[in-house]
């Protein structure tokens, strides 16, 4: 029997259900889906990126995929290799995957300002949205505040490949990021005319797969149908997980064929 469309997983269903098992992530992603500035800031973040530049979702959805994609990783991540935060004896691994889930939910909320240096502005703006979502999660521990507080930051200013992650959680950030690739993200701006080598790739890209790897901890497939998704494979997500020197010993990336070959450009398209 068939689901009705009320009865349809959501994004945020699926968010919802992957962050159970950590009652801190629970606690921070309600604050997160109810707090109008965060909201609202998303919905601007679209503004910007779709409306006036013509680029791919830097939005609610965005957030909610990355935030899936990131939770998804560490996990796999950490069968085999300790979080930073464990590491150096700041908290435990529900600690480390918070600081995943924010970074991955927040990273993009500067795009309100402009797509230059836009990681900047996400670690600004994110400050003080970090310190009142904490106050909620770990209500009479303000030195745990603090230190995950710094941690996101971190996460947020190199998620973007201009600064080197020196922490475990912020490298799963940033791959995180460049893991939301598939065609349905690039297919706006592709559609309004902005044709390049970065949209044409991304509607090559039909899925993103995260399992448990052959060689090392984690494999990434990523299925392609079309060989121009190669460029969005080795320019952003390989160059994601080269820049996060912790993890690349860590992480297969494998690019998958896909049976069903698709022609994406016609004979004929007008590009000026």
């Amino acid at each position: 029997m068939k689901k009705s469309p009320k009865q349809r997983s959501t994004l945020k269903d699926r968010v919802r259900r992957i962050l159970k098992t950590n009652k801190l992530c629970q606690i921070a992603f309600e604050q997160l889906e109810n707090d109008i500035e965060v909201q609202t800031m998303l919905e601007d973040s679209n503004r910007m990126a779709i409306d006036r530049m013509g680029y791919s979702d830097h939005g609610h959805t965005h957030s909610l995929i990355v935030t899936m994609n990131g939770v998804r990783l560490f996990r796999q991540l950490i069968k085999g290799l300790q979080p930073t935060i464990v590491q150096e004896e700041t908290g435990d691994a529900n600690d480390s995957e918070l600081v995943v889930m924010l970074g991955c939910y927040l990273h993009d909320i500067g795009m309100v300002v402009g797509r230059t240096n836009h990681d900047e502005f996400s670690v600004v703006l994110a400050l003080p949205i970090i310190d009142r979502i904490l106050v909620k999660v770990y209500p009479s521990d303000r030195h745990k505040q603090i230190h995950i507080r710094n941690h996101i930051l971190h996460a947020i200013y190199c998620h973007d490949r201009v600064a080197m992650p020196l922490t475990v959680e912020a490298g799963v950030v940033g791959i995180a990021d460049a893991l939301d690739m598939t065609k349905g993200r690039a297919r706006i701006p592709f559609e309004a005319g902005r044709v390049n080598i970065h949209s044409t790739s991304a509607l090559a890209i039909e899925n993103v797969r995260i399992r448990k790897g052959e060689q090392k901890t984690v494999r990434i497939e990523v299925t392609m149908n079309n060989a121009s998704g190669i460029f969005q494979i080795q320019e952003l997500l390989e160059e994601k997980i080269r820049n996060a020197k912790s993890l690349i010993d860590h992480i297969e990336l494998y690019a998958i064929m896909s049976p069903r070959e698709d022609t994406i450009i016609k004979e004929e398209l007008r590009v000026l």
